[in-house]
């Protein structure tokens, strides 16, 4: 128990480290890299792998606390692209994987998580369910959101002049017309709430005990929930089940609520549940992530400007808005940045809204179904 908790402690101060330097899900990387250091340097860093399960729910239920009936409404808007972009993301995905697996001694079940265009504590999370190489996943993760969120705005500006000067050779006046929608959009959202903060924040009641009463119920539908997704051995079921069972709650009754502080909390149990088991083998393993990296990098570009441009000719997206929606990034920090370039937020939002829902409810299946063929 002493050591149980001094391991918790450990984790407490990497993810607080981490967070005051605005390290993307700083709360599980500052966590993993400072307890996996005190694995090595002591080799008594302790936490009882049965923790899994409780960030495995208490993950889902976050994410099914953030589903709201409005976001079930809008999917009609946008559910023509957005399957198409899942879709061609998830192939895209395994392709990558593919590589990687074949050039590097990186298992598939390892190569295929650290590319999804997911969340990074939530890849992480279950890729360790599957066996995978956790803090590979986790350290690719982490490059692929830096290097998203570092590099594709610059390419997006770019994309956008390009298209918008070929545009305006053919018709200025169309240009004129679109620009002077996109600024009546920007207008209108800004006396609305942003789309992307009212799926990323809660909305705090005053009452201390009603807060309570609604974290209470959040967390009991969603252990419920997913414990039987657990037992009946869908793949990241106790997550998957859970995120289900806790947005069809709120769908219906708008009162599921989880605090941002105690997600952070289990993503740095999750963070410290993956350190724990570092060796210093573990950390000279990942000089092998060299070529994975530059793979993932690139791959993301390329996969970001191709679905963007087809996004662009087959809706009527315009350009921003389909590059932006795209973009494998966060989702606040898209829709944010989105915005300020004269994208549709709202729309950026819920696609990738949709994205990252899709990709925690169904990769687990088809990453299980594909590494059957590798085994």
């Amino acid at each position: 128990m002493f050591w149980l908790l001094i391991t918790i402690l450990v984790g407490l101060m990497g993810a607080v480290i981490a967070l005051k330097y605005k390290v993307p899900a700083g709360a599980m990387i500052g966590s993993l890299f400072a307890v996996a250091l005190f694995s090595v340097l002591t080799g008594k860093a302790n936490l009882p792998q049965s923790y899994k399960i409780i960030t495995q729910i208490s993950t889902g239920a976050f994410i099914g606390s953030k589903i709201k009936a409005e976001d079930v409404k809008g999917l009609r808007y946008v559910f023509f692209p957005a399957i198409t972009m899942v879709i061609l993301m998830a192939l895209i995905n395994f392709i990558m994987g593919f590589f990687i697996c074949k050039f590097t001694d990186i298992d598939i079940v390892t190569a295929l998580f650290a590319t999804a265009p997911g969340g990074i504590a939530d890849m992480t999370i279950i890729s360790y369910d599957f066996g995978a190489d956790s803090s590979k996943v986790a350290v690719l993760q982490l490059i692929r959101i830096i290097s998203v969120i570092g590099i594709m705005p610059t390419l997006i500006k770019f994309m956008i002049k390009k298209v918008q000067k070929k545009e305006k050779s053919k018709n200025n006046n169309d240009i004129k017309n679109q620009e002077t929608k996109n600024k009546n959009l920007n207008n209108k959202n800004l006396d609305n709430i942003n789309y992307s903060e009212k799926i990323l924040k809660s909305k705090p009641d005053t009452s201390f005990k009603e807060n309570f009463k609604k974290v209470f119920i959040t967390l009991s539908i969603g252990a419920v929930t997913g414990i039987f997704g657990y037992v009946i051995g869908i793949p990241a079921g106790a997550m998957s089940v859970s995120m289900t069972g806790v947005a069809v709650y709120n769908v219906f009754s708008s009162k599921a609520y989880m605090p941002i502080k105690l997600r952070q909390f289990i993503q740095v149990l999750a963070g410290a549940l993956i350190g724990a088991k570092m060796t210093m083998n573990d950390i000279i393993g990942l000089k092998e992530i060299i070529l994975p990296v530059f793979v993932a990098v690139i791959g993301f570009c390329l996969m970001n400007l191709v679905l963007g441009i087809l996004i662009y000719k087959i809706t009527d997206f315009n350009v921003q808005t389909s590059l932006f929606s795209t973009a494998p990034g966060g989702m606040s920090d898209m829709s944010i940045i989105a915005s300020e370039l004269g994208a549709d937020a709202p729309k950026v939002a819920v696609m990738q809204f949709l994205r990252l829902v899709s990709v925690v409810a169904f990769y687990p299946i088809l990453i299980d179904f594909i590494k059957d063929f590798f085994i």
